[in-house]
């Protein structure tokens, strides 16, 4: 994994390293906070800042993603207003919301997802899962685009 990492890394350009310490819980509360965030109505642009946010704080930095102060920091980078962010973590505590998190997390299950990245594709009716960041070809190949790679201008061939 961690060879992956570093390859995967250099590939798409994204610097991440291994967490220090890995544990199934440990992203549970950002779970459930991106959750909230969703189900309030925050989508687009700053549903995808909070979760990069804690993707960079988990896999980048090594910061901490289960306390509600991270969480809380997170919000505030990822654009969203201290009223908000303190609406959410509530709303993070739900039962609503444990109930949704636990609702999409059977969902992935029905497609045997068993890891990250676990993308599902939709065309046409019909669903096809793809597993792991050298899928992207595929997936391409299936929805009818063309895959020119994370960085289309930049020549890949290394001789």
């Amino acid at each position: 994994m961690v060879s992956d990492l570093k390859l995967a890394s250099e590939y798409f350009g994204v610097p991440m390293f291994r967490p220090s310490k890995l544990s199934e819980k440990d992203s549970l509360n950002a779970m459930r906070f991106v959750t909230a965030v969703a189900e309030k109505g925050i989508e687009g642009d700053t549903l995808e800042r909070v979760s990069r946010e804690l993707w960079t704080r988990k896999w980048r930095t090594h910061q901490d993603i289960t306390q509600p102060a991270s969480l809380t920091d997170a919000g505030l980078k990822a654009g969203l207003s201290a009223n908000e962010v303190e609406e959410i973590l509530t709303l993070s505590t739900s039962q609503p919301i444990k109930d949704k998190l636990k609702s999409v997390t059977e969902e992935t299950l029905e497609y045997k997802c068993f890891g990250f990245p676990f993308i599902v594709c939709h065309v046409n009716g019909k669903a096809k899962v793809f597993f792991g960041s050298d899928r992207f070809e595929l997936m391409a190949y299936f929805i009818g685009e063309k895959w020119v790679g994370p960085h289309p201008d930049k020549p890949t061939a290394q001789m």
